[in-house]
């Protein structure tokens, strides 16, 4: 009996001790745990504004180029009036090149949704393939290809152009573009179009 007794009287105290050194623990950190002083910020993370590149597009060994002038928010095209362009033309950089036949521009016209050509009054509905057809059928092309580039910056600027377009371009033709050179150009391209013009 004597021996329970003592038993009991170790147990008491060995959970007393247990209970104050636990409740000294947790007031001792309650003291030193203080919230965090750093505020998440609500501004959402964003990528800068590209700079202004240039890119010389040779189609079948017809060549245009296109300067994406992301800060005037202007696209501009020259058709090159010979082919002894390497760095840079009429004070444009020559940043890219992108080697391609006819399939590079029936798809940048069915990803633009379609275009529109003739004489006012006298227009025609062209799909990408009807394009690619029309141009190889046609000796004399500069007067078409200002057509239909007039057309799609048309379209473009009316109605935006789905973002495959860029990663087309990297996969389907010659380039040194890379999808990181051209990741949130599509953010951008409808209001070039819209200020988007043939200088020569």
């Amino acid at each position: 009996m004597k021996k329970a007794k003592r038993v009991i009287k170790y147990l008491l105290f060995y959970t007393a001790c247990f209970a104050v050194f636990v409740s000294a623990g947790y007031f001792y950190l309650s003291r030193e745990i203080s919230p965090a002083e750093n505020s998440v910020s609500d501004v959402p993370y964003t990528f800068p504004e590209p700079s202004g590149k240039g890119i010389m597009f040779d189609i079948c060994g017809e060549k245009t180029f296109a300067y994406f002038d992301f800060e005037g928010k202007k696209l501009k095209i020259i058709i090159p009036p010979y082919d002894d362009f390497t760095d840079e033309i009429y004070g444009y950089s020559i940043d890219f090149t992108v080697e391609t036949d006819y399939s590079f521009v029936a798809a940048l016209v069915d990803y633009a949704g379609g275009i529109e050509l003739g004489e006012v009054g006298e227009t025609e509905r062209y799909t990408g393939v009807q394009i690619s057809e029309l141009l190889s059928r046609t000796v004399e092309s500069e007067e078409l290809r200002r057509s239909i580039i007039t057309a799609i910056m048309k379209k473009v600027s009316d109605t935006g152009i789905d973002d495959e377009i860029f990663s087309y371009t990297v996969e389907k033709t010659e380039t040194n573009i890379t999808v990181p050179d051209c990741y949130n150009w599509n953010k951008y391209i409808k209001e070039l179009c819209k200020n988007g013009e043939i200088i020569n």
